[in-house]
């Protein structure tokens, strides 16, 4: 009886701890590795209310409200390890709801990157991205930019598709 006991509550220990969780932060070794595939939009959010539609309105969730296009928050982003020695290419694709004259699923934007220090993704033509957290599934980065007359500073959630 007592070896049941003990038994029953070392399983549950030992298999909370051999886990590994999608959602542990990456670590700074790994994290080359772990950018390369597939990103989707899951927030993209402004640290001060903007008006990029228009209409009168302002915001800091872009993602959630009208000021950004339906068909550009279904972009998908890529970032691709390339030769030894080489940057990687960066890519947003169109995905199902294209935008304007663009194909399904073509490449809308195209840019060569390279991981600075486990925490900066420098572009070659855009402006570079600050890794603000890593996980296996997410990945919240910030950039400066300039929407409509301000600039502001944009924080975009991607998750891993």
């Amino acid at each position: 009886m007592r070896l049941n006991l003990i038994i029953s509550l070392i399983v549950p220990i030992f298999f909370t701890l051999s886990c590994s969780k999608d959602d542990a932060n990456v670590p700074d070794s790994d994290r080359s590795k772990a950018l390369l595939g597939q990103w989707e939009y899951q927030a993209i959010m402004t640290d001060r209310a903007v008006d990029i539609n228009g209409d009168g309105t302002v915001n800091i969730d872009l993602f959630n409200t009208q000021e950004i296009r339906q068909c550009i928050k279904d972009n998908l982003t890529f970032f691709t390890e390339m030769g030894e020695g080489e940057k990687g290419l960066y890519a947003i694709n169109e995905n199902g709801l294209s935008c304007d004259e663009q194909s399904p699923f073509s490449t809308i934007e195209e840019d060569s990157y390279e991981l600075i220090n486990n925490s900066i993704i420098r572009f070659d033509n855009r402006n570079e991205m600050r890794i603000i957290d890593f996980t296996r599934t997410k990945l919240i980065v910030e950039s400066n930019d300039t929407l409509g007359d301000e600039n502001v500073i944009v924080t975009i959630t991607f998750k891993k598709s």
